[in-house]
């Protein structure tokens, strides 16, 4: 028995449907994956006892390394009076606020490959799930590891990232599992999710440690939404539509028929085969540099507008969250393009990674080297953060695309494979930046920073472009000797859907 071409297929008539319900619960724990990524990078301002540092003799405000630049900038930097900021808890020198903040970077790391065996192999509900709920539990009681010493925080901190770091995979595997192949560009709006959590966490976070609760407040809130999300994750989500208990018959027949690889079994992973496919390195190399423009954006640009542009602290806040904003917009408008294209079969799918992926890694790039040139423009460096953001959204739409074309069967394992490298662009910027900047902060150094990320990201995108395919690998299914057996127990399992739609058809009316 053969399964209906998926065009011949009626999805349900129902305007909301069962993979709308997953695709938006996905967005909103990228949103809180994000939120409680980002927060401690702003509340560790307050909990800081800067003026015991400073009578201590640590170092206090980066602007004590300002040294002479005969190319700075006009103005100087925003002094903040005794009484502007209340001082905090901990007595922790740059140094030490550089390990607190690197440590969710070592677990996430980590975490990465294997999050996507495990998605894979288990099911990528649970996997986001225990990994969402595990994080929000661990951030609830980052106060009382503050508390506790700054080894116990650095441990907490190491458990945040080591959770969320197969919530991303894991993400890859759902879309695989829900998502129609055509359908596939639409769903990379659930990443819209990771620019939320971000402007959000900068935003709120901030007005948080205002309140007299002070700093807790925003680990408790964060953590505490994080907890709640969980709850409509276990009760309406599920790991494919065939386990879903109240989908729609019909939905789950077009969402079957579309996808080409609806019947593949659990099978252990060909690691020879992945760890030996160009298209895997290619995608690393890819990784590697854009996240390392990303992380550029994350860590150091509020020391660069600081330090070098000499804003205040509110509108650095603001500039800083610029290509957030704009990602936000660029994630939806990259999705929807990509989208139709493909749809349309205006260019081939490899052509069209190409170009995507192009404008997400060349494009920042080039926005990097026109700040080191333009010298103090404000205005010329406001937009060239607000079109790096963008551009860097086409990652969602393009590159994560590609990851999935090669090997659905596998595509949390992929995820986590390839990320897995990206993600050590997080640990290593920070010490680079350091490196160039810490006691030389001028225009100078700032501008080899630059030259040297765009200088990466274009040797990335050669390397990406020359080794990428968009072809699914022959071990993406099943080995030729397990061919047949597959082929029938598929055929037998798309005779049990069949059956399974005629029972439900009649038991619809007792669903509620």
């Amino acid at each position: 028995m053969t399964t209906e071409p998926a065009t011949r297929l009626q999805d349900s008539q129902g305007l909301w449907k069962s993979r709308y319900t997953l695709a938006l619960l996905c967005m909103l724990g990228l949103a809180v994956k994000y939120a409680i990524r980002v927060n401690i990078s702003v509340a560790i301002v307050d909990m800081v006892n800067q003026t015991a540092l400073l009578e201590s003799g640590g170092s206090g405000n980066d602007s004590d390394y300002v040294a002479d630049d005969p190319l700075a900038c006009p103005g100087e930097l925003a002094a903040e009076g005794a009484d502007s900021r209340k001082d905090g808890y901990f007595v922790w020198d740059k140094h030490k606020q550089g390990e607190i903040l690197a440590a969710f970077y070592y677990g996430y790391t980590v975490g990465h490959l294997p999050g996507g065996v495990l998605a894979d192999r288990f099911g990528g509900k649970l996997i986001f799930g225990i990994g969402i709920f595990l994080s929000s539990l661990l951030t609830v009681l980052t106060p009382a590891s503050a508390w506790a010493g700054d080894h116990i925080l650095f441990v907490n901190r190491l458990g945040v990232g080591l959770f969320q770091g197969g919530i991303v995979p894991t993400v890859q595997t759902l879309i695989c599992s829900w998502a129609p192949d055509h359908e596939r560009s639409r769903f990379s709006i659930v990443f819209l999710g990771m620019y939320w959590g971000i402007v959000a966490s900068m935003a709120a976070t901030g007005a948080l440690c205002e309140t007299a609760a002070g700093w807790p407040l925003a680990f408790y809130v964060f953590g505490g939404l994080g907890l709640m999300w969980c709850v409509p994750w276990y009760l309406l989500v599920a790991d494919s539509p065939a386990r879903h208990p109240r989908i729609d018959p019909a939905e789950r027949r077009y969402i079957e028929a579309s996808i080409e690889s609806s019947a593949r079994k659990k099978l252990p992973v060909p690691w020879k085969s992945v760890i030996s496919t160009p298209a895997v390195w290619a995608m690393v190399a890819f990784l590697i540099t854009f996240d390392w423009s990303f992380y550029l954006l994350i860590t150091s640009l509020p020391l660069y507008l600081a330090n070098i542009m000499h804003f205040d602290m509110h509108s650095n806040g603001l500039l800083s969250a610029i290509p957030h904003i704009t990602g936000g917009v660029g994630s939806l408008l990259f999705g929807w393009l990509a989208d139709f294209v493909f749809r349309k079969g205006y260019v081939s799918k490899i052509t069209g990674f190409r170009l995507i992926n192009a404008i997400g890694l060349l494009g920042p790039a080039v926005a990097l080297v026109v700040v080191a040139l333009v010298a103090c423009d404000t205005a010329v460096i406001v937009v060239m953060l607000a079109l790096s953001g963008f551009c860097m959204a086409t990652n969602c739409s393009g590159f994560y695309m590609n990851m999935q074309a090669i090997a659905p069967n596998y595509a949390g394992t992929i995820v986590g494979v390839v990320n897995t490298f990206g993600n050590l662009s997080g640990i290593i910027v920070p010490y680079v930046v350091g490196a160039f900047t810490n006691a030389n902060q001028t225009r100078s150094a700032w501008n080899a920073v630059f030259y040297l990320s765009a200088a990466l990201s274009a040797a990335g995108y050669v390397v990406y472009a020359v080794f990428t395919t968009a072809e699914e690998q022959p071990w993406n299914t099943c080995p030729s000797g397990k061919e047949s057996k597959a082929k029938s127990e598929g055929s037998a399992d798309t005779a049990t859907i069949e059956d399974e739609v005629v029972e439900e058809s009649g038991r619809k009316s007792l669903d509620f």
